[in-house]
């Protein structure tokens, strides 16, 4: 079911990953017919040099529901992950498990195994994923999850990772409000929000990525960095859109006035 709209977000904070390699933004926004809006920067940052990557991992072909996995942490190690959900997930399908159905407990027990395995380096770099879990089936709107450790946290409406979290949070609970803005505005929110803690926030930054999930329809629509380049473009500056406003709508009491 598509979530009852709620007055305002209530922004779910969370510790931030810390250290050199876990340094990103990824966000994810619940849209106004249900779906999410799925964005990432591109910058991957070691410490040593950073590269441009697409940080957002799906895996479909699985009847009941297509993954989107986006992570903030050690790189080798959320890869190790994205391999270790795809290949749990295709096993317990092959084996005839519902895997919409039982996708948390797959997903969980993936996690647990690679905290076990990867526990000593987590502990100084620990990893962040956001996960949309996409049903295929009509009336059933995605699902979105936080993870802590190997836990999934479910997140109906916003979520975010990373060293930009701080600046996403920030924006996010002022300016997004699920289920006022139509994609377009999405759009431009995400942007804004991506070039803001690109401009601000360590290892984030190198263009972005989105992708509408389930929006209005059983789809992807994805919007690559070029795209993004392009809205980010159009849009004042934080400064300029704040002064242009307040010239004509701030006031002074009149004896502070002159």
């Amino acid at each position: 079911m598509i979530p009852v709209a709620k007055p305002y977000l209530p922004i779910q904070r969370s510790p931030h990953p810390k250290g050199p390699r876990a340094m990103t933004l990824a966000a994810a926004f619940r849209c106004p017919k249900g779906g999410f809006l799925l964005c990432s920067d591109r910058e991957w940052n070691d410490g040593v040099s950073k590269r441009s990557v697409d940080k957002i991992y799906r895996i479909g072909n699985f009847a009941p529901c297509d993954f989107f996995i986006a992570g903030a942490g050690p790189e080798a190690i959320i890869k190790k992950t994205w391999a270790a959900i795809h290949e749990a997930v295709a096993s317990a399908a092959s084996n005839g498990q519902d895997v919409l159905h039982d996708h948390r407990l797959i997903i969980e027990a993936t996690l647990r195994t690679i905290h076990e395995q990867c526990a000593k380096t987590l502990q100084d770099y620990p990893m962040w994923l956001l996960i949309v879990v996409a049903p295929r089936a009509d009336g059933m709107a995605p699902f979105l999850y936080l993870t802590n450790a190997d836990i999934l946290i479910p997140e109906p409406y916003y979520a975010a990772i990373g060293s930009g979290k701080t600046i996403a949070d920030y924006f996010s609970d002022r300016l997004y409000e699920y289920g006022r803005l139509d994609k377009d505005s999405m759009k431009v929110l995400a942007t804004f929000i991506l070039r803001e803690a690109g401009e601000s926030s360590a290892g984030v930054g190198m263009g972005a990525d989105m992708m509408f999930i389930n929006e209005g329809e059983k789809a992807i629509h994805y919007i690559f960095s070029g795209s993004i380049k392009e809205i980010a473009s159009g849009i004042p500056s934080l400064s300029d859109a704040i002064w242009s406003y307040w010239k004509d709508h701030a006031k002074l009491p009149e004896r502070l006035a002159g």
